[in-house]
C-alpha cells in the first residue's frame, strides 16, 4: 500500500510530465479523440449484433410458429379424413335402415289391406251367421 502511494504521489507525475512534455499535444489529442471514436464504434457494432440476433430469433419463432401450424394442419386434415370415413359408415347405415323401414311399411300395407279384407270376409260370415 505504501509503495503504490509512494507511486502516485512522487514518481507517477514526474512519468506523465516527461511523457507529456516529449509528445506533441496534437498526438495526446488525436490518441483521445480516437479512443472515444473506438469505443462509440464499439457501442455501435454491439447494439447492430444484438439487433441481428433479435432478428434472427424473430425468424426461428416464425418458422417454429409456421412448423406448428403445418403439424395442426395435418393433424386437422387426417381428422376429416376420419369424419369423411365416419360419415361414409353412417350413410351406409342410414341406407340400410332406410331400406328396411320401407320393407317393413310394404309390408305392413300388404297386412293391412290382408287384414282388411279379413275383416270383411268376417263382418260376411257374421252378417250371414246373424241373418240364419
Amino acid at each position: 500500500m505504501e509503495l503504490m502511494e509512494l507511486f502516485t504521489k512522487a514518481i507517477a507525475p514526474q512519468i506523465l510530465a516527461r511523457i507529456f512534455d516529449t509528445m506533441p499535444q496534437f498526438v495526446i489529442i488525436t490518441s483521445f479523440v480516437g479512443l472515444f471514436i473506438y469505443k462509440q464504434l464499439m457501442k455501435w457494432n454491439k447494439a447492430r449484433v444484438e439487433k441481428l440476433k433479435a432478428k434472427e430469433e424473430r425468424s426461428q419463432a416464425t418458422f417454429k410458429n409456421t412448423e406448428n401450424l403445418v403439424g395442426k394442419v395435418d393433424i386437422i386434415e387426417k381428422s376429416q379424413q376420419e369424419v369423411v370415413k365416419e360419415i361414409k359408415v353412417l350413410r351406409a347405415d342410414y341406407n340400410a335402415l332406410n331400406t328396411r323401414v320401407a320393407v317393413i311399411e310394404t309390408e305392413n300395407r300388404i297386412n293391412s289391406k290382408q287384414e282388411g279384407t279379413i275383416i270383411t270376409m268376417l263382418n260376411r260370415i257374421f252378417n250371414s251367421i246373424e241373418k240364419k
